[in-house]
């Protein structure tokens, strides 16, 4: 794998559950560090869009070219918007990482979908499907899901993108986005707090 590969790294920001959407952020890196490009949408609040939200992402900037991997920050945004990462995969045609530094509770995950969801089971089986492994990086352990590589391309991507700390720099970087954005709207709005 070529040492400066192009990754997109996505991340939502703050939302309340009372809201209908919420802004999440994809920044375009060049690892290690050079931010190439930055954009900002929306999905649903507990939705079902989030893998076509993200490829519309990708295909509005042209990054589809460009891109080696599209790493997720877990494997939702905005609450259980889950990300379908074999879709967003297929549709790209590049893999989808999920990166998380928590291992998964599947259990309380299961119990929290069924307490908020009618039709919870195609969500959960969408999470239970995913084989979650264990990868080692110089500050710790982070866990991921993976869809369009193997899990050794995968790894090297993970390892490539961790600057430190256990947060790939450009998840790092599209949270802090997604935040900005999130508090700049609410600030124009007059609804911030």
């Amino acid at each position: 794998m070529k040492p400066h590969i192009r990754v997109l790294g996505i991340d939502d920001g703050p939302f309340t559950f009372d809201e209908e959407r919420a802004l999440f952020s994809g920044v375009l890196m060049r690892l290690p560090n050079y931010i190439e490009g930055a954009s900002l949408s929306s999905v649903g609040v507990d939705g079902e869009d989030s893998a076509e939200k993200i490829t519309e992402m990708v295909e509005g900037e042209r990054w589809n070219g460009m891109l080696h991997a599209i790493l997720i920050d877990g494997a939702a945004l905005a609450g259980f918007n889950i990300v379908d990462i074999d879709a967003l995969s297929d549709r790209t045609g590049v893999p989808a990482i999920t990166v998380t530094s928590e291992r998964p509770d599947m259990e309380s995950i299961k119990q929290a979908l069924k307490a908020h969801f009618k039709e919870w089971q195609g969500r959960y089986e969408m999470l239970e499907r995913r084989e979650i492994h264990e990868i080692g990086v110089p500050e710790g352990i982070v866990y991921i899901s993976f869809s369009g590589t193997d899990l050794k391309g995968a790894k090297e991507i993970v390892r490539k993108s961790i600057i430190r700390g256990l947060t790939p720099e450009p998840i790092r970087v599209a949270h802090i986005i997604a935040r900005a954005a999130k508090h700049n709207t609410e600030e124009r709005d007059g609804t911030q707090a």
